[in-house]
C-alpha cells in the first residue's frame, strides 16, 4: 500500500495510529491473500513493523479480522444512515436499509470477503462475540429503533435488541445464500415487506 505525502512532506501513513496502519495492512493482505490464508506474520510485513506489535494490538487473527470488519461496518453505516435520510416512513427505511446493505456489501471485496468466506469458528466470532458484528449493529441501531417505539411505531412486544439481532442475521443469511425465490431486488423487497413490516411495526388502524 503506497505511502502518501503530505503539504509538509511528513509520510501520512507513518502519522497514523499503529492500530490504524494495522488494519490498513491486513486489508491490503485480506485482498491480497484472502481471509483464509492471511497470516499475523502477513500483516506484520505488510506493516513494515514486528510480530509483537500486531499481538499488542490484536491479541489473535480473529481479533485482527473483526476489527477489519468492524472498520468496514462502521463505514458502511454512516454511508447507509445517509441513504435512508430520504425516507421518512419507518416501514420504508427498514426495508430499503436491508436491501441498501446487501447491495452495498458486495462491493465491499474485503468486508463481503469476510462475512461469506470464513471457516464457521471465525465467522461465529466475528458475528457473536462480545465485540461481534450483532453487539456493535445493537450499538448503532439500538438508540434508532428506541425513538421509533417510543413514538408508538414499533408494536409494543417487539425486544429492539431481539429485532437487531434477527435482522443482523436475515442479512448475513442472504448474504452466503442467496434466495432462490426472490431472486431480484424488486423480489427482496416485496419478501420484506411482506415478512418484515407486519412482524415489526403496528398496525396503523389499530
Amino acid at each position: 500500500m503506497p505511502a502518501t505525502t503530505s503539504a509538509t512532506g511528513a509520510d501520512d501513513t507513518k502519522t497514523k495510529p499503529v492500530r490504524e496502519r494495522l488494519l490498513d495492512a491486513a486489508e491490503a493482505c485480506l485482498k491480497q491473500f484472502g481471509p483464509q490464508k492471511t497470516s499475523m506474520e502477513d500483516v506484520a510485513r505488510a506493516a513494515g513493523m514486528s510480530r509483537a506489535t500486531v499481538y499488542r494490538y490484536f491479541e489473535n487473527r480473529d481479533a485482527l479480522l473483526l476489527g477489519v470488519a468492524s472498520r468496514q461496518a462502521a463505514s458502511l453505516a454512516t454511508e447507509a444512515i445517509g441513504f435512508l435520510g430520504q425516507f421518512d416512513n419507518i416501514g420504508d427505511w427498514l426495508v430499503e436499509g436491508l436491501l441498501y446493505t446487501l447491495r452495498e456489501i458486495p462491493k465491499r471485496p474485503v468486508f463481503a470477503s469476510l462475512v461469506t468466506s470464513l471457516d464457521s469458528s471465525s465467522a461465529s466470532n466475528l458475528l457473536l462475540g462480545s465485540t461481534g458484528l450483532i453487539q456493535i449493529g445493537v450499538n448503532v441501531l439500538h438508540p434508532m429503533f428506541a425513538n421509533a417505539k417510543q413514538q408508538g411505531l414499533l408494536r409494543d412486544d417487539v425486544d429492539i435488541d431481539m429485532l437487531i439481532e434477527w435482522l443482523l442475521r436475515v442479512l448475513w443469511t442472504y448474504l452466503n445464500a442467496p434466495s432462490q425465490v426472490a431472486t431480484d431486488e424488486d423480489g427482496m423487497r416485496t419478501l420484506f415487506r411482506m415478512m418484515l413490516i407486519p412482524a415489526v411495526l403496528k398496525d396503523p388502524n389499530d
